[in-house]
């Protein structure tokens, strides 16, 4: 039974008695074989025994099969006669809790799987692994796991914030940076609990941080000793914000280069796309006219379909498609159809013919089988009510509406930071023209790309010298936005001089944010901050 016993890690003091070997189940018998016991209150030894019982406790699965361990124990009497504990039990501390139905290491692994999964999806996990566990089973085991103290060497530390629920309610998440692991979870994100936490670690050297002035507030108050680094990457943020509110204010300026294209053989668009989605969209589109080429002309030297498709690699469907068009196949977006299709001729006639109220041709198509509300016949008429047809001439048909290429203020923003190599020609010359229109354009797009040059090189030393540039400027979001870097100049300095960053915090916080949803957003704080903070140990 010797090695049966190691099979089982069964702790020193004890051994197997019985094997029972079922189908699904594994039945155990052991027991004691030390002549002593120490009383759990007085730590006094004990080898008089009193009377014996026994425990069923559930182990850890073996060879595909539930472990059912039947543990013969011994009460002792303490041989204390001071002890107010008369009768005890003797203890397992390394291998099973008192009164406990499970094994230590089984509860371990219901707390892996807890950390990990949260209790529904361990309860859904753990019977593949021979696990019997419901998910409040597994949530208690996640609870009992008692937390580390927050390290004393904290030094750099890291605040964020994130949604218990968006708008409404937030937390803070604390990290350490050097270690790179969170240290604590705040359940709000106010002044005061951040002021009280940093006042209990004065350790603390460095604090980085967003731009939030709650944030900053707290941690002058709470840790004067700490030096506040921002956020890099939300100073680029604010300085985008800031190109993307003047181009707001200039709006009509963007109106004008927009209407001047259109006389440049500008393309009509409705939406915008990044240029690497159009150079990969034309480079697909030339690797399939190479390929049509290709078949045309081994089709003019008399090779069979089957021959071409063998030859270029192509099904012979497509083969035939290509020798059946007279021009290279253009592809085709696809349309997803709509529940109004069916029924945009006949709203088209009763348009035509003067009825021009949408809530009158919804009523006329819904009595015809149209399932759905009156939303989408009010977006088709509201389209060709524009123009409105003139006063007096109902009936007459609108005339087709040519679209003229546009840009939003955002794709404006985003073609101003970004090299003229990644922009294609005709949004160069939109530039062009914009900059001709309002040539203040072009020193906003100056002041944003020195900005990202200088936070990206962390250049410290010309910080002042930017800043005296958009003072000077006359640009009135930048030189708001001068003028809070000034109030934050200490902790702005920092992020160009130290490498730490909320990067690593924002990943923090992302984490998080998969565990609430694992957690279906249901979950109180206690069991959030339990899982964010606790670290699965499996023993050996």
């Amino acid at each position: 039974m010797d090695h049966l016993a190691s099979l089982f890690r069964l702790p020193h003091g004890m051994r197997l008695l019985t094997l029972t070997v079922l189908p699904t189940m594994l039945c155990v018998e052991a027991a004691t074989c030390t002549k002593s016991s120490r009383c759990p209150l007085c730590q006094t030894p004990s080898e008089r025994v009193h009377s014996y019982y026994t425990r069923t406790i559930a182990d850890s699965p073996c060879v595909g099969r539930r472990v059912v361990l039947t543990l013969h124990v011994r009460k002792f009497r303490c041989a204390n006669d001071r002890c107010v504990q008369h009768v005890f039990a003797e203890r397992f501390p390394r291998f099973v809790r008192p009164q406990a139905r499970k094994t230590l290491r089984i509860d371990e692994q219901m707390r892996a799987l807890g950390l990990a999964l949260g209790g529904r999806g361990s309860q859904r996990l753990a019977p593949l692994l021979g696990i019997s566990v419901s998910s409040r089973t597994v949530l208690r085991s996640v609870m009992r796991e008692e937390l580390a103290a927050t390290a004393p060497g904290v030094k750099v530390l890291g605040v964020d914030d994130f949604a218990f629920r968006r708008s409404s309610r937030y937390g803070t998440l604390l990290m350490d940076l050097e270690q790179r692991r969170v240290i604590d979870l705040l359940p709000d994100r106010s002044q005061d609990t951040l002021v009280q936490w940093l006042q209990r670690h004065p350790e603390v050297r460095l604090i980085s941080r967003d731009r939030g002035g709650d944030y900053a507030a707290a941690a002058s108050t709470g840790a004067p000793q700490a030096e506040q680094v921002a956020d890099r990457f939300h100073l680029l943020l604010n300085a985008g914000e800031a190109l993307e509110r003047y181009l707001t204010r200039q709006h009509s300026s963007l109106r004008e280069a927009a209407r001047a294209l259109t006389s440049v053989d500008a393309p009509r668009r409705t939406t915008k796309r990044a240029p690497g989605d159009v150079r990969r969209r034309q480079e697909r589109r030339a690797v399939r006219l190479a390929r049509y080429e290709r078949v045309v002309a081994l089709a003019h030297e008399g090779l069979s379909a089957h021959q071409i498709a063998e030859e270029v690699g192509v099904a012979r469907a497509t083969i035939h498609r290509y020798l059946g068009a007279a021009n290279f196949p253009e592809r085709i977006p696809p349309r997803r159809p709509r529940q109004i299709d069916p029924y945009i001729p006949y709203l088209q006639d009763r348009w035509n013919a003067g009825e021009h109220n949408a809530l009158t041709l919804w009523r006329e198509i819904r009595a015809q089988g149209y399932p759905v509300g009156v939303a989408p016949v009010r977006r088709l008429v509201t389209a060709w009510r524009t123009p409105p047809p003139a006063p007096g001439v109902p009936g007459v048909p609108l005339p087709a509406k040519e679209e003229a290429a546009s840009y939003s203020v955002r794709q404006t923003r985003w073609l101003l930071t970004h090299a003229e190599t990644d922009l294609s020609e005709h949004e160069g010359v939109y530039l062009t023209t914009l900059k001709q229109v309002c040539p203040q354009i072009t020193e906003a797009q100056q002041l944003f790309n020195t900005f990202h040059a200088l936070v990206t090189e962390r250049a410290s030393a010309h910080l002042d010298r930017w800043l005296e540039q958009c003072e000077r400027s006359g640009i009135a979001e930048f030189v708001r936005f001068a003028h809070g870097l000034r109030r934050d100049a200490a902790a702005v300095r920092a992020a160009l001089r130290y490498p730490w960053s909320q990067g690593p915090v924002e990943g923090q916080v992302n984490r998080l944010k998969l565990l609430k949803r694992q957690m279906y957003g249901r979950a109180g704080f206690a069991l959030l901050r339990q899982r964010m903070l606790a670290q699965p140990t499996l023993p050996p």
